[in-house]
């Protein structure tokens, strides 16, 4: 009884949070389309009737249901300003009213004009109804008191015409009337959930960047405001990945500037339970870092910016390293795990056969859940095929070709986001294009899939590999390397160039090109790091031009970047200057500024700017 009591409790009271003002600010968003639709609908929908049934009356109803869209259209420009705290509760029982009046109106309707002995007025006036109503759930589904004070006027008087009616057809569509209010309502009230839940994400996420902004510029109480600030960094990271699907620029931002403070971070004397606890953190925002990556590669892809570098490399090393990654993941779900030993030596790109098999590899172990997988390959002439086997699910013929477009996924219709973001497939299509190649799928509902991609042997032997690796970056190469940093963000710069300064280096911070130039006078950089977008609509690369022309040297750059959008990634690839992606972890930001210096030879599974992250 009480879980009841609060549910009606929330179904008309206003939550006087701080969300309440976000909540009301979407909901204004949608306010003049929906009264604009609310008239246009009712005007047919009188119209309709009069021509189906001859019924004048509808009319005087139509002009009276204009009047009032009108009217809330006009009072809605006369309210408080919703993101205004002191009036946002007014503004709500305002609109709150004005929704209960549009549902009345269409109940009225129904109480009217539905005749249960007529089955076309029965068919319209619940079409209409029904429309309406999911309309309704749509325009108002940011707050759960508009809603209800909606969608109960709009649909109930429709059961009650129906319910008493004595033919079974009619009684039926009652009965069916209500089971619809029902669910429309728990949609409704889940819909307003989601909203609130990233709403309250959304401040969660900028109160984490303002404790780690503090944090910075109050060094001597460090140690005090980490560990509130760790806490409550392991709980919004955890979270923050409801956010990747739409991932953009702003929030490339802060997640680029939080990895660099936690790496800052790291390298200071903590505690045992703080390093603990760091480590969460860091775990947490590789997480989120790799999601972001996710559509990052699928941006790439869209964008036609991958570039194939083939090279001949043998296939057994690269599933050696994949079998280290996935055998220990494939042990712990229970199952088998094989790779197929190979002699064969391929001419391809061996990053992005990485990427690929990584992706394959992935599903196969997310969607298996007995039995095991395999990895082979097959020789077919002067042909290599590789073969991922899995005994999962399988998949329907009839989905062969869907499961590689983007967003779409097998067995997850809530969307549940540890199952990935339906971008793996799409993907791999996508390199193996690069590739000049195509993945193929044959698969068995209920027995497994098998993913094979073909690749061209290679004549030549594959060069020797460096037993120890590619030479990992120490500070030492970097101290007293002179960086000029140029980045629009407050949180970035102080983050940046507090891991530089970690690591020896002499670093110049400037918000926008003009700084960035004024410093010249002195400081001569021996590398200059810069933002993509700028403020006054400049860009990382005039930017960097411009420094060039004014030191009269070409000074070694790179790009570091959050846009994700096509035609910016053409335009950053097209530059020709190194390009990182936030966000940047240490060891990839330490190799390129590296390589930029000529401190150590390029690495092609780091430096390659055009691949993408594995």
């Amino acid at each position: 009884m009480s879980s009841g009591a609060g549910l009606l409790s929330q179904a008309w009271r206003f939550d006087k949070s701080r969300g309440l003002t976000a909540e009301m600010e979407l909901l204004d968003r949608n306010l003049p389309a929906a009264f604009v639709t609310y008239t246009l609908v009712a005007i047919m929908a009188s119209w309709a009737y009069w021509l189906t049934v001859g019924d004048a009356s509808v009319l005087w109803w139509g002009g009276a249901s204009t009047l009032l869209g009108a009217a809330c259209f006009t009072i809605r420009k006369l309210l408080p300003s919703p993101t205004d705290p002191a009036q946002v509760l007014v503004y709500a029982r305002s609109v709150r009213f004005m929704a209960m009046l549009l549902g009345m109106t269409w109940g009225l309707f129904a109480l009217l004009y539905m005749k249960p002995q007529w089955p076309i007025t029965l068919t319209l006036v619940i079409t209409m109804l029904s429309g309406m109503s999911a309309g309704g759930l749509v325009v108002f589904s940011s707050s759960w008191p508009v809603s209800v004070a909606y969608g109960l006027p709009c649909l109930l008087p429709s059961a009650l015409v129906l319910l008493p009616a004595q033919d079974p057809v009619s009684q039926s569509v009652g009965l069916a009337s209500l089971a619809y209010m029902l669910v429309m309502g728990v949609f409704s009230f889940h819909a307003t959930q989601v909203t609130r839940r990233s709403i309250d994400l959304r401040f969660e996420n900028a109160d984490l960047v303002e404790r780690l902004q503090d944090q910075t510029r109050c060094a001597f109480e460090a140690r005090q405001v980490a560990e509130e600030a760790l806490l409550d960094a392991e709980a919004a990271n955890r979270a923050k990945s409801v956010f990747l699907a739409s991932a953009s620029h702003d929030l490339r931002q802060p997640l680029h500037a939080l990895g660099l403070f936690l790496t800052a971070l790291g390298r200071t004397n903590l505690d045992a339970r703080q390093r603990q606890m760091w480590g969460h953190v860091e775990a947490s925002s590789a997480a989120a870092s790799e999601m972001l990556n996710t559509l990052l590669d699928f941006s790439k892809v869209d964008a036609g910016v991958i570039t194939a570098r083939p090279q001949a490399f043998p296939l057994q090393s690269l599933l050696h390293k994949l079998e280290r990654h996935f055998a220990p993941l494939a042990n712990g779900k229970g199952l088998v795990f094989r790779v197929r030993d190979t002699e064969l030596v391929v001419w391809a790109d061996p990053v992005l056969v990485e990427q690929v098999l990584r992706n394959l590899l992935a599903n196969a172990i997310r969607y298996t859940e007995r039995g095991g997988v395999l990895v082979g390959c097959r020789r077919r002439g002067t042909r290599l095929v590789l073969e991922v086997w899995d005994t999962g699910i399988g998949i329907h013929p009839g989905q062969h070709q869907t499961i590689f477009q983007e967003f779409h996924q097998l067995g997850n219709p809530e969307r549940d986001r540890t199952k990935g973001l339906g971008l793996g497939l799409a993907i791999v299509q996508g390199l193996a294009r690069a590739m000049g190649e195509a993945v193929s799928l044959a698969s068995r509902p209920g027995w497994g899939s098998v993913f094979r991609l073909g690749l061209p042997l290679s004549a030549e032997a594959a060069p020797q590999e460096d037993p120890t690796g590619a030479p990992m970056v120490i500070d030492a190469q970097l101290a007293g390397v002179r960086v000029l940093l140029i980045d629009d963000d407050e949180a970035v710069r102080v983050a940046m160039a507090e891991l530089l300064t970690a690591w020896g280096c002499a670093c110049e911070a400037a918000g926008s090109e003009d700084e960035a130039v004024g410093l010249l006078a002195q400081f001569a950089p021996d590398v200059v790091l810069a933002d993509f977008r700028l403020r006054d609509h400049r860009t990382g690369p005039q930017a960097i031009e411009a420094v060039r022309a004014r030191s009269g040297r070409a000074v070694p750059a790179i790009i570091v970047t959050g846009d994700t959008a096509a035609d910016r990634l053409r335009t950053a690839v097209g530059s020709g200057i190194t390009l990182l992606h936030k966000p940047v972890g240490a060891v990839p930001l330490q190799r390129a500024l590296a390589q930029a210096l000529h401190l150590a030879q390029p690495d092609h599974d780091e430096g390659q700017a055009e691949a993408p992250s594995a």
